[in-house]
């Protein structure tokens, strides 16, 4: 039962779940450490540094969210993303996610140095094909038989909304 039970850990070890907890935790731990409201402090340390001017984070019912479509019909998705914060909570343009997704693997926001440090990206569950996790950010390897891989490092988000960047072609999408 034992040796079941370690083979059946060591299984998991090598696997990543995702779940939107660790980014709320992290939102709580940078109200906590700054005193400022999460919307703040994405506001100074963030948003004013890149000049984003149609950038914030949703944090009232009075907030403005733009709906996403299935087909023809648009989703009432205010709530939910009222409730993400950390976690999903920010409404872009397209223009200024490119201006940020620039500045965020610049190292205009961050060190790069840190991603290196991190651990290396770990697949998630099979659901998730073929997209492995480490860092806060999603990791895609894809590409045609008979030719090198691609790598895709950015995220997707629940609205439909994706953010990648393609090293080997320095491409943002």
């Amino acid at each position: 039962m034992r040796k079941c039970s370690e083979a059946a850990r060591q299984r998991r070890s090598r696997k990543a779940y995702y779940t939107d907890i660790n980014f709320d935790l992290l939102g709580q731990i940078i109200q906590a450490v700054t005193g400022l409201t999460l919307q703040e402090a994405y506001r100074r340390c963030i948003f004013q540094p890149l000049e984003l001017e149609n950038t914030y984070l949703v944090a009232r019912e009075e907030g403005f969210v733009p709906r996403p479509y299935y087909k023809d019909t648009p989703l009432q998705r205010d709530r939910f993303v009222i409730s993400c914060g950390a976690s999903g909570g920010g409404v872009t343009t397209a223009r200024e996610l490119m201006i940020f997704l620039k500045a965020f693997w610049a190292g205009t926001l961050f060190n790069q140095a840190i991603f290196a440090k991190l651990a290396p990206s770990r697949k998630l569950q099979m659901s998730f094909y073929p997209i492995a996790y480490a860092g806060g950010y999603m990791r895609i390897e894809a590409g045609y038989p008979l030719r090198p891989k691609k790598v895709l490092r950015g995220h997707s988000g629940s609205t439909e909304s994706f953010a990648y960047y393609a090293p080997q072609d320095d491409l943002f999408l």
